[in-house]
């Protein structure tokens, strides 16, 4: 066993989804084996951001000097990166550590898996590979002190007495669009569910548009309902708190991230049509259905039961295990 804790660095460009999946390989790592983690926020500037990951000629010349500086000596025991303007530096991490660094890529590199140590990519991307570790939805880990802390900070929830009904809204991508329309829609049945005495607890996401995210706020206000979107405006963030005590979860349809939060609590979880779509969300879709965890929303609820869906707990188990060369 490592006298030390085993040193891992987080690469991203700092979008808060990505860099969270690599935070939370780190954090799954640290229930097998003691870490300390290190997040670095790469944004290379063009023209080599127009190219393939893997046909970048100096990638380093891509940097600000201040995020070149990062990228030196002593190396980490594990390297994480995720998006595809980590892939350049993930793919040099090797040779710079002299073979030293682990290099772990979060989701289809789109090339071969072959060119890292380990790839870890959801299931519904259909990426095949001897170092290939498939999850049914995004890697996500919440540890149990950082659970009771949540809980501790927010204790209004713990008094809530009705049917908690957890709200979690996305906003538009390359795949999907959140109309107006489409969020007086969601209001109409979540009407219908407060006339059931469930209590409504509504988040949206960085992506929420301003005026659904503004429709759906004063709703909120005009029902007395829990809302939050941002902590300037609504305080410290309870979505933890919320996820760890809510009864059931309704997800629009256009995150990973979002579905695996409450999956990961093994919350009775539907989703929410937005417009738009396509073949790859569909899997994902159907794959979630398949495991028990999610339902389409049709205007009323369900309690059901299924294991919380915890993958990168086994992520955080096979890196352990390259790094000790012991089976966990």
């Amino acid at each position: 066993m490592n006298a030390k804790p085993f040193q891992i660095w987080c690469v991203s460009d700092g979008r808060a989804g990505i860099e969270r999946q690599t935070l939370a390989v780190a954090q799954a790592i640290n229930e097998w084996v003691p870490v300390t983690i290190k997040t670095l926020r790469l944004t290379p500037r063009p023209p080599q951001v127009y190219l393939p990951p893997q046909l970048w000629p100096a990638p380093m010349a891509a940097l600000a000097e201040e995020q070149r500086g990062q990228l030196v000596a002593p190396w980490p025991d594990v390297w994480i990166g995720n998006g595809r303007r980590a892939i350049p530096y993930s793919l040099r991490a090797k040779g710079w550590s002299g073979g030293k660094t682990l290099v772990v890529q979060l989701q289809d590199p789109r090339m071969d898996p072959a060119r890292f140590d380990l790839v870890v990519s959801p299931r519904h991307d259909e990426l095949t590979g001897r170092n290939v570790i498939e999850t049914l939805g995004a890697p996500v880990w919440f540890s149990d002190d950082q659970i009771a802390s949540a809980k501790a900070q927010f204790p209004d929830v713990t008094a809530i007495t009705a049917r908690k009904v957890l709200v979690v809204l996305g906003g538009p991508s390359k795949r999907h669009r959140f109309s107006l329309t489409r969020a007086h829609d969601i209001i109409a049945a979540l009407t219908l569910l407060l006339a059931q005495s469930n209590h409504v607890l509504i988040t949206t996401s960085r992506r929420t548009p301003e005026p659904v995210e503004a429709l759906f706020r004063a709703f909120a206000a005009d029902n007395h309902l829990s809302f939050f979107a941002t902590e300037d405006q609504d305080g410290p963030n309870p979505y933890l708190a919320w996820l760890s005590q809510a009864d059931c979860a309704l997800v629009t349809e256009d995150s990973t991230n979002m579905m695996t939060d409450a999956a990961f609590f093994g919350l009775p979880l539907y989703l929410m049509k937005l417009e738009g779509g396509d073949a790859r969300f569909d899997r994902l879709h159907a794959q979630f259905i398949e495991a028990g965890a999610a339902r389409w929303f049709q205007g009323h609820l369900d309690t059901w039961h299924y294991a919380p869906v915890r993958d990168a707990l086994e992520v955080g188990r096979v890196i352990a295990g390259h790094l000790t060369n012991a089976e966990l």
